[in-house]
Order: structure tokens, then C-alpha cells, then sequence
């Protein structure tokens, strides 16, 4: 076996632990996030416990098919089984996250399509049109998730979950944060690239996030384990980084993102006050199988 092509200097430690830095301010950020929807709908829960529920999150994530499928129900337990929060408002704060989000998403990934020049307008012209119609109809949304008889609103619970699209200072934060995210994205893997000797230009960083994005996205293993390092490899290759090269970050990235944010995120929920989730947890995915139900 040949030896990893660059050699372990101070100052690439350096990039490492700030790339790790940033990867956890960025788990932080997503924190401060969820405060903000869960004040506008009048719940309160302490910053820190927040902070807890999304590290741990993202072990669930890692371990469960289809990337954030497990984690956003951890969540929603975390809400419900530690801070008495209904069912259907903690599914409303992470799928009125998740709807603000995809804005950013959709603009980082036609930024990395107009650099590479190879991709159909049509396509991201259709992924706007349908996130402007769950806009509009967040309203119907709302209620349907009242109707569905497994998420039961009441009538003020409902006009407040409702009220999240016309707060524009809200919309306005929860937005710029999510579009901070993506910038902090790009900057770990600028930091992952400059450690193992790499140094690409930022709109290839940009290409490359919105590589890693999609490929875990698209993954149906746990954790998308195989299509990211296929995808991320494929794709330094694309931009022209020697084979090695290209491995060692992708498995420096990973080892960031999946090994050491699984290991963390598994001792902070079982050492540091979920272990009650975790059972209730564990309880449904024995029931359910990797995409656990949630009933009130």
C-alpha cells in the first residue's frame, strides 16, 4: 500500500482542527436556528438542550438510510418527550426549517451547475416553481398535518404555525442562517482540501460542497455511507486532483462529518440527558424498521 501522498505538518493539523471547529459552530448555528422557529411559535426550550438534540442528531442521521430520515425524528421526540412540546408543533419547526433551507440549497447548487456549464435550466427552473407552490401553500400544509389524525393541532396551535410564513423577520433569519450554513460548508472542505496539500479556488469548493450535498442526499445507505466517497472522489477527480490526493480528503472529510460527528453525537445522547429519547427511539425503529413512525 502506498503512503498518503502529503505528509502530517503542524500547520495541516491546524486546517484539520479548524475544520472541525467549523463543522460544530456550524451544529451550533443550526441550534440558534431552531430557537428562533420554536420562540415564533411560543415554546421555549433551553439553547443548550437544543444544542444537544441536533449533535445527536446527526449520529441518527448516520446510521439511518436516506440522509436526516432519522434525525429530524429524533428531534421531534427530543421536543416532545423532554420539554412536553406536541408532535405536530415540533414536526412543524423542522419542516418549516427544511422548506426555508431548500432556498439556499437550490441557489448553491445552480451556482456549481453554471461553473461546470453542463447542466438544463429546466431542471432548477422546476425546483424553484415547486418550492414557491409549498410557500403558497403552507397554509394547506399546515392543516393537513392537523387533519392527518395522527398530529393533532389545536385551533391556536394552528393560526401560530400558520402565522411562521408571515413573519418576515423570521423568514429574513432563518434564511441568511441557512445561507450561512452553506458558506460554512465551502469553508470546511477549503480547509479539508488545504490540509492534505490541495489547493483548489473557491468555485471549485463550491462544486465540491454541492457534490457532497447531493450524494448524501441521494444515498439510501446509512449515513449515504459509499455514494459520498464515490461522489466526492469522482469529483476531485473531475477538477483535475491527483487520485490520491483526492482520497485522502474525502476521507478526511469523513472522517470529520461521519466518524468523529457519530461519535460525539452518540455520547451526547446517551451520556448527556437523551437516553430517554434514545430508548423511545430505539422502540420505534424496532417497530418501524429504519424509518420510524411518529404518533402523538
Amino acid at each position: 500500500m502506498e503512503p498518503l501522498p502529503y505528509n502530517l505538518t503542524p500547520i495541516s493539523i491546524v486546517y484539520i482542527l479548524l475544520a472541525i471547529l467549523v463543522y460544530y459552530i456550524s451544529a451550533v448555528l443550526y441550534s440558534y436556528r431552531w430557537k428562533l422557529v420554536l420562540e415564533a411559535l411560543k415554546k421555549r426550550v433551553p439553547f443548550s438542550s437544543l444544542v444537544k438534540a441536533m449533535i445527536a442528531s446527526i449520529f441518527i442521521n448516520n446510521i439511518t438510510p436516506m440522509s436526516r430520515s432519522g434525525g429530524e425524528v429524533l428531534r421531534i421526540l427530543w421536543l416532545r418527550k423532554k420539554h412536553k412540546i406536541s408532535t405536530a408543533i415540533a414536526t412543524a419547526s423542522v419542516l418549516y426549517e427544511r422548506l426555508i433551507e431548500a432556498f439556499p440549497h437550490l441557489i448553491m447548487i445552480l451556482l456549481g451547475a453554471l461553473y461546470l456549464a453542463n447542466f438544463h435550466f429546466s431542471v432548477t427552473f422546476l425546483g424553484v416553481l415547486l418550492l414557491i407552490y409549498l410557500w403558497w401553500k403552507w397554509e394547506n400544509i399546515v392543516e393537513w398535518v392537523s387533519k392527518t389524525g395522527k398530529f393533532r393541532l389545536t385551533k391556536e396551535e394552528v393560526k401560530s404555525v400558520a402565522s411562521l410564513k408571515r413573519n418576515f423577520k423570521l423568514n429574513l433569519a432563518v434564511f441568511l442562517l441557512s445561507s450561512l450554513f452553506r458558506v460554512l460548508d465551502v469553508l470546511r472542505l477549503k480547509l479539508v482540501t488545504l490540509a492534505v496539500g490541495i489547493n483548489l479556488g473557491w468555485w471549485d469548493i463550491v462544486v465540491l460542497s454541492v457534490a457532497n450535498f447531493l450524494f448524501g442526499m441521494v444515498g439510501f445507505t446509512p449515513g449515504a455511507v459509499g455514494f459520498v466517497e464515490g461522489g466526492l472522489v469522482g469529483t476531485f477527480l473531475l477538477l483535475g486532483v491527483p487520485a490520491q490526493k483526492a482520497v485522502a480528503a474525502t476521507l478526511l472529510e469523513r472522517f470529520i462529518s461521519y466518524v468523529l460527528s457519530s461519535v460525539v453525537g452518540f455520547l451526547v445522547l446517551t451520556h448527556a440527558g437523551g437516553s430517554e429519547v434514545w430508548r423511545a427511539l430505539r422502540s420505534r425503529l424496532r417497530r418501524t424498521g429504519s424509518s420510524p413512525a411518529l404518533e402523538e
